[in-house]
C-alpha cells in the first residue's frame, strides 16, 4: 500500500516506461505490435481510469475552486469515448464513474 500521489507517480513512470518500450509499442513502420499489445494497452487504461476516479472522488472540489472543472470533463470525455469505442475497459472497472459517464455521454444525444 501506498500514498494516492506516490501510487500515480509510480502509475505515471510505468506508464511512460510502457509506451517508450520498442517490444510493447513499435514506432517503426513494418514492426508488428506484440501479441500481448491489447492486453497491455487495457492495462494502462484500466489504471489510468482509476486516476480519474480519484480526482473526480476525492478532489473534484479542489478542480472547482481552480475552475479547471471543464478541462477535467473533457480530458475524461474524450478517454471515456476512446475505452468504450474499442471496447478497452470492462464496463464493471467503469461503475465507479457510471453516472458521470452517462452524463458526459448523453449530452452529445
Amino acid at each position: 500500500f501506498c500514498s494516492a500521489p506516490k501510487y500515480i507517480d509510480y502509475l505515471m513512470t510505468w506508464v511512460q516506461d510502457q509506451l517508450d518500450d520498442e517490444t510493447l509499442f513499435p514506432s517503426k513502420i513494418g514492426v508488428p505490435f506484440p501479441k500481448n499489445f491489447m492486453s497491455v494497452a487495457k492495462t494502462i487504461l484500466k489504471r489510468l481510469f482509476r486516476v480519474y476516479a480519484h480526482i473526480y472522488h476525492q478532489h473534484f472540489d479542489s478542480v472547482i475552486r481552480l475552475q479547471e472543472e471543464a478541462h477535467l470533463n473533457t480530458s475524461f470525455k474524450h478517454f471515456i469515448f476512446f475505452v468504450q469505442e474499442f471496447n478497452l475497459i470492462d464496463r464493471r472497472e467503469l461503475a465507479p464513474l457510471q453516472d458521470l459517464i452517462e452524463k458526459l455521454g448523453s449530452k452529445d444525444k
